[in-house]
């Protein structure tokens, strides 16, 4: 049976920027998506957007799209509709950015929601880890 991961917005920008501490776990974790010899991966739609708004601080427009265009294709973008933002508010996540992630990951049944920030999920029913754990965890 086949994982599914939900990937923060982190991630994404980690994979993008170079210089990011989990750079390299990001690029083997989504490469490996890409070959087809990982997890199913999906993104919320919120976070693309949230992706290309950070990274244009770091790279020409151009450059930053063709990313979003690589994450669309190798990853499931998911909606952040009425029930995920009702779930989100009412959610104990002190962040509401973090609650919409969250509430997105439990209502489409994720395995793992990979993200840097560990204390945003804390209390998620969805387990979180950064990508280079669970890259560590699940080696091929």
């Amino acid at each position: 049976m086949t994982s599914k991961l939900l990937l923060d917005t982190n991630i994404l920008l980690d994979y993008m920027i170079l210089d990011r501490p989990e750079h390299d776990s990001a690029v083997t974790l989504i490469d490996d998506m890409l070959d087809g010899k990982r997890a199913a991966g999906f993104v919320c739609a919120g976070s693309l957007k949230d992706t290309y708004y950070i990274a244009r601080k770091y790279a020409a427009d151009s450059v930053v799209r063709t990313f979003i265009q690589l994450f669309m294709d190798v990853l499931d973008v998911l909606p952040i509709d009425r029930a995920a933002c009702e779930t989100a508010i009412r959610s104990n996540e002190p962040d509401f950015e973090d609650g919409l992630i969250r509430a997105v990951a439990e209502n489409n049944d994720m395995d793992f929601l990979i993200s840097r920030d560990q204390t945003a999920f804390e209390r998620s029913s969805v387990r979180s880890m950064d990508a280079a754990r669970y890259v560590e965890l699940f080696k091929e």
